[in-house]
Formats: structure tokens, sequence, C-alpha cells
């Protein structure tokens, strides 16, 4: 039957290999935009997910209460609470947090933000990477006043690097002043969404809130899989009823709770993702199944004398499948190389940007892995040469007499 189909193949008419290339680059171009398009929406997903884990926290624990007022609800730091936390399957790191709300004043302006106080433990390396003058705010014995600021923030006051500003607070009714020193400016890696953080020692906001050295707002939480982190906060919550003894009502959110809206706004890339993929798939089956009918129409005589021979219509049927598989798989390579290309050059030459502002990234991401990649073109190709074998039920229509005479 391989040799037979390799006949075929071979011997083809012009308007034959006319529909062999078009299904072939139909193939090609199908499995192409999809392995594309799967790679930039798996790369937004990873590279935002990093992006507000690394401003924020895969899990962040807290009291339920302090949501709008932090200053006024804060949990104890404990030796029994960190342990539930870092024995907690998926959990990896847990650091202290302690926020206050209030108004920066800056020589031109004034601006809302989120004093949030991070200890020496913290993982910073998103905001390092981010600097654009400056420093991180040190964690030394003597406790500094600095502030880092976002740059949206910094442009709207008119400070900068070692500019000095007022933190205004209400307390009682009444406001308090506190002056800060500029330490660094950064560039804040969600747009405006998270840009009226700015970042201090945490012994700062403690004092500012009137709390000891082991009163905290809460516990930032990296996860080793942060795919998981809707189940890790469950389980932690879990643990909480269960074992934890102390006073403080407790509560694990994860970011996908924290920002709904972003994390809504990625699974939008899904429905596209399935709408591409199937536009897609439906072109290649089209054109696929158009070039065999004219493959086994135009090999009618051929037909007739196999059966004549004896031969079975599912025997034919496989002769004819073995040839738009060898299409199908030839479209597929074809395609992938042309992806791959696509993806690399983009990845090592970031050749297509985005719009920050509205993205998030300055670039299009790019996410390549083996699995998923193979994955979906078994998937796609096993379709295809699922719905061509059914179109080649066509031969059991051709009768042997009108066959054999047929030119």
């Amino acid at each position: 039957m391989k040799s037979l189909a390799r006949h075929i193949a071979m011997r083809g008419t012009s308007s034959q290999n006319m529909m062999v290339h078009i299904a072939t680059s139909a193939v090609a171009v199908s499995i192409a935009v999809v392995v594309i398009t799967l790679s930039v929406i798996i790369g937004f997903k990873e590279q935002i997910s990093t992006l507000v884990s690394g401003t924020v926290a895969d899990i962040t624990v807290s009291s339920p209460y302090a949501k709008r007022q932090p200053e006024l609800h804060p949990i104890s730091d404990n030796d029994s609470l960190r342990n539930i936390i870092l024995t907690t399957a998926n959990i990896y790191h847990a650091e202290r947090y302690a926020l206050r709300s209030g108004v920066i004043r800056g020589e031109s302006s004034v601006a809302g933000i989120a004093l949030k106080g991070i200890g020496a433990e913290a993982d910073t390396t998103l905001f390092s990477e981010r600097i654009l003058e400056g420093n991180l705010p040190r964690f030394e014995e003597a406790r500094r006043k600095e502030i880092l600021l976002s740059q949206s923030i910094a442009s709207k006051i008119g400070a900068k690097y070692d500019s000095r500003v007022e933190l205004l607070f209400l307390e009682n009714d009444k406001p308090r002043r506190e002056v800060f020193k500029v330490c660094g400016v950064y560039r804040s890696a969600l747009g405006d969404t998270g840009a009226e953080l700015v970042l201090t020692d945490i012994r700062n906001v403690q004092k500012i809130n009137g709390w000891g050295a082991s009163q905290i707002s809460g516990y930032a939480c990296r996860l080793h899989d942060s795919k998981l982190a809707w189940q890790s906060a469950d389980m932690l919550n879990m643990r909480f009823l269960h074992e934890y003894e102390g006073d403080d009502n407790l509560m694990a959110e994860c970011s996908q709770e924290r920002h709904a809206e972003i994390f809504g706004w990625l699974e939008t890339h899904d429905v596209n993702a399935t709408v591409i993929l199937t536009i897609m798939l439906v072109v290649a089956i089209f054109n696929m199944v158009t070039a065999l009918l004219i493959l086994v129409l135009e090999r009618t005589r051929m037909v007739g004398t196999l059966k004549s021979l004896g031969m079975q219509n599912s025997t034919i049927r496989r002769i004819f499948t073995y040839r738009a598989t060898g299409i199908i798989l030839k479209g597929a390579l074809i395609g992938n190389i042309i992806a791959m290309a696509l993806l690399l050059a983009q990845r090592f030459l970031h050749l297509i940007k985005l719009d920050e502002s509205g993205y998030f990234l300055s670039e299009v991401p790019v996410a390549l892995g083996a699995g998923w990649i193979v994955g979906i073109n078994i998937v796609f190709v096993a379709i295809i040469v699922a719905v061509t074998h059914l179109a080649t039920a066509i031969v059991g229509r051709i009768k042997v007499a009108e066959a054999i005479k047929y030119n």
C-alpha cells in the first residue's frame, strides 16, 4: 500500500500537483500560525505572572479586615505562623511587609501612595532590574528614612533621586507629616496598576503605624509553581483553620484574586487562541479534503482496476490515507520550521515591540516548550488525518464497470 501511495505521489498530473502544493502550504501555514499564537499567549501569561509575583507576591497572608485600612489590622510575626507557611507545599519563601496608605507631596503636585515596608529578607530582584536612577532602600542597623518611587509618581510630583518629599498620613482625623529622602526611582512593572507602590524599610512603616517590632501587615509568599496559586492558597487557609493557635484572623489570598482584572484580561487571550486554532484547523482540513478528492477522482481508473483484482474498499482507502498523511506531515514539518525561525528571531533580535503602558511588556514575548509544541502538532495532525480518512469514503462510490472505462 505504501508503494502504491508513493507511485500516486510520483505520477501525479499537473492539477493534482497543484492541489498537493496548495494543501501542503495550507497545513504549513496553519501549523505555523497555531504554534506562533500559542507561543505568544503562553509567553504573555508567564511574563505577566512573573511581573505580578515580583511586584506583589504569588500569595499574601494578612488579616481579612486589612484591605481598607491596613494600619488598623496588623498580625503577629512569629515562628509558629512562619512554620505553617513555609512547610506548605509549593511555598518556598515568605517575607514580611507592612502597609500604610497616604499622600506624597513634592515640589509640583501631590499623589496618593501605598507605602510598603519590606525587610532585608525581601526578594527585590524585579525592582532592582527596573531601577532608573538611584538605589533600593538600605536595610542597616540604623533606620534610614528612604523611599523608592515609581517613575510615574516621581514625574507627577516633580521628584527625583536625592529629593526630599513629604508624606502625609491621616491619624486620629489629623494629618501627620513625615519627611523622606528619595533613594531611587523605578519603572513600574504593571504600568499604572501598582505605580502607587512606594518601598521603604519596614521599620519606617511600623513606626508610622505605631506598631511593635513583631507587628506586620502580612507575608508575601513565593511559589515554585505559580500556576498552582489557587490550590496553595486554599491549602494554607485550611492549615490556618486547623493548626494556627494564635489570636490573629488570617487569610491567604493568591495574586489571581488580588489582581483579577489583569488575569481576566489574560484569559480573554485564550478565547482568541481557540478561535485562531479553529479557523486554521478548518482551513487545513478543507484544503486537504479537496486535494484528496482530486487525487481519488483522477485515479478513478486505477481504483476500478484494483477493485476488479479483488482489493477491498478499506485497503484502497488506506492507500490514499497514506498519501494524504505524507502531505500533512510534510506541511507540518515546513510549518514548524517557519514558526521556530520566526519565534527564535523574536526572542533573540526583539523585532516586534509593544507599548509597555498598554501591555506591561516592551516586546512581544515568546515561550518555547517541547511538551506543548509536540502536543499541539500531534493533535493537529491527528485531527486532519482522521477527517481526511473519512473523506476517502468516496472510494466506495466508484463502480468497477464505470471506472475501468473512465478516461
